[in-house]
C-alpha cells in the first residue's frame, strides 16, 4: 500500500443478556481514549440512513450519504448510485455486507462513470467497512464473527434476508493479528490504493483483547504513515 488510514464504526448491536446500547459505546469510547486524539483514528462515526439532495436540472435525491467529521461519502448501494456519486467525485464507502466482487464491480463502475462526466478523481480516497475478529485461532475468529453476524440478521431482517453468511465473512477479516494485516494490505492492492479503511471489532468477545488490538494496528498504521512521509 502507498497509503494507509483506518477509523472505527460502530454497529451498536447487542444480544439479550449482554451490555445495553449505552453502556456498549460508553465502553467503546473509553478503548478510544486510550489512543492518543492525534492518531489515525476517527471519532466514532454516526451512520445515518438520509439522504444528500443536489440541486442539478432533475432535483434528484443523489444518494444514502455518511458524514465522516466534516467529510462526506456516499454508500456504494447500487451502479445507479455510485454512476452519482461519480458525477460529483465525492467518494465512496462500500458496505460491509458486500463481497469483495461485488465492491470491485462497483468500484468499476464509479471509474468507468467518472471518466463519462469528465471528472478527475486521482485525489478521491474511498472507504471499505470491514468487521475485523482477530483470534490465533482462525476457526474460533470466525466462529465469533459467524455468530455476530446471525444474530445481526435475526434481529434486523428476519424474513428478508436473502445473501449468504459465509460469503459475508470471506470478505470480511478474520485470524492473526499477522494475517488480518495481510488480507488488508492485499485488499487495498485490489483496489488500486485508492481506499482507506472503517473497521468494526464489535464481534470480538474478549475485550481486553479487543482493545489491544486496536491499540497495536493504530500504531502500526501511524509508523506506516511516518516511514512513507504520509503524516
Amino acid at each position: 500500500m502507498n497509503k494507509w488510514n483506518y477509523g472505527v464504526f460502530f454497529v451498536n448491536f447487542y444480544n439479550k443478556g449482554q451490555q445495553e446500547p449505552s453502556e456498549t459505546m460508553n465502553n467503546a469510547l473509553e478503548t478510544l481514549r486510550i489512543i492518543d486524539e492525534d492518531t489515525s483514528i476517527y471519532d466514532v462515526i454516526n451512520i445515518d440512513d438520509h439522504y444528500l439532495v443536489k440541486k442539478d436540472s432533475e432535483d434528484k435525491k443523489l444518494a444514502p450519504f455518511i458524514a465522516l467529521g466534516s467529510k462526506l461519502y456516499v454508500l456504494a448501494t447500487s451502479e445507479n448510485t455510485v454512476d452519482s456519486a461519480a458525477k460529483y467525485a465525492l467518494p465512496l464507502v462500500f458496505k460491509w455486507d458486500d463481497t469483495n466482487e461485488e465492491r470491485l464491480k462497483l468500484l468499476s463502475s464509479y471509474n468507468a462513470s467518472a471518466s463519462k462526466y469528465n471528472k478527475n478523481i486521482d485525489l478521491v480516497r474511498h472507504q471499505i467497512m470491514l468487521h475485523v475478529n482477530v483470534n490465533e485461532a482462525e476457526t474460533v475468529a470466525k466462529e465469533e464473527l459467524k455468530s455476530y453476524f446471525e444474530n445481526y440478521v435475526a434481529c434486523t431482517q428476519p424474513s428478508n434476508f436473502n445473501g449468504s453468511i459465509d460469503s459475508i465473512i470471506q470478505s470480511n477479516v478474520t485470524g492473526s493479528y499477522k494475517d488480518c494485516l495481510s488480507y488488508v494490505a492485499n485488499l487495498a492492492g485490489k483496489f488500486d490504493n485508492t481506499v482507506d479503511f472503517l473497521l468494526c471489532f464489535e464481534s470480538m468477545q474478549d475485550q481486553n483483547k479487543k482493545k489491544s488490538v486496536m491499540i497495536d494496528l493504530n500504531n502500526q498504521v501511524i509508523n506506516f504513515r511516518q516511514d512513507n512521509n504520509l503524516i
